[in-house]
């Protein structure tokens, strides 16, 4: 089938009374792009996330667990950072073929998965910064109350007057 070309013939009533079903949307896109996709080589697009899942459950401690997150969800060449790109990218197609109100909408949504990605990256530090702070306190030893001398080696610490 020539691109931009549909076969809509057996569709037309419901092309003409406005019913059609997502699901048939999909069908009718699957069926006149099917000569293209055969030849895509890419895999499938949840591959690379999934397999970042899988790193996140090997994960054990916070620093590793950042480590596969930044991956995923972090700035630059991160997951999250190629969707944006994704969703610019179709952007920049509808506009190409004249379809400018669906172009914005993909930048309205690429903007708000930018704001989600800088939320996720203040999310991540602050998950880290407490982790510090746990561990930090975990392995101080604890202070003794001000005001008390230390009691020598071998002997039993003086109890303050309680009042």
């Amino acid at each position: 089938m020539p691109p931009h070309q549909y076969d809509f013939e057996p569709y037309d009533n419901a092309i003409r009374n406005n019913q059609i079903s997502a699901d048939e949307l999909h069908r009718w896109a699957e069926r006149s792009a099917r000569e293209f996709t055969d030849r895509l080589a890419v895999a499938d697009a949840g591959q690379s996330i999934t397999a970042w899942t899988d790193q996140l459950h090997r994960a054990r401690t916070a620093a590793e667990f950042q480590a596969v997150a930044e991956a995923v969800v972090g700035d630059g060449n991160s997951g999250l950072g190629a969707l944006h790109q994704f969703l610019e990218t179709a952007a920049e197609w509808c506009e190409r073929h004249q379809e400018p109100g669906i172009a914005d909408h993909y930048r309205v949504y690429a903007r708000r998965l930018a704001g989600l990605g800088e939320n996720l990256t203040n999310l991540g530090e602050d998950h880290l910064h407490d982790s510090y702070l746990r561990a930090r306190r975990a392995v101080q030893p604890p202070r003794q109350a001000p005001g008390v001398a230390p009691s020598p080696p071998g002997t039993t610490p003086l109890r303050r007057p309680t009042r």
